[in-house]
């Protein structure tokens, strides 16, 4: 009748069971500040984060200066783009 095997609250499947550390997909998987996605996000959408993000990664320095450029650059014509609309607009 009973199983010997089974105890109060497991599962009627043990063998369906999976272990809790199966779950986990990759233990040295990198955080989430590190990956290359996040990085680029925040470059795009929030400079500032996106350039201390990849200043901390493991890129390779000629990208971390290339995106600095890249960021610099941008912001740097944005800045007079919004100038040059302000001046037309008086």
């Amino acid at each position: 009748m009973a199983d010997d095997n089974r105890r109060p609250g497991d599962w009627q499947r043990r063998d369906l069971r999976q272990d809790a550390n199966d779950l986990m997909e990759e233990p040295n998987q990198k955080k989430w500040y590190k990956q290359t996605f996040w990085i680029i996000f925040f470059l795009v959408i929030f400079w500032p984060v996106g350039i201390v993000l990849a200043w901390r990664s493991d890129w390779h320095i000629a990208a971390k200066i290339a995106a600095s450029v890249f960021v610099v650059v941008a912001v740097y014509f944005s800045y007079n783009m919004s100038l040059a609309v302000q001046a037309m607009g008086r």
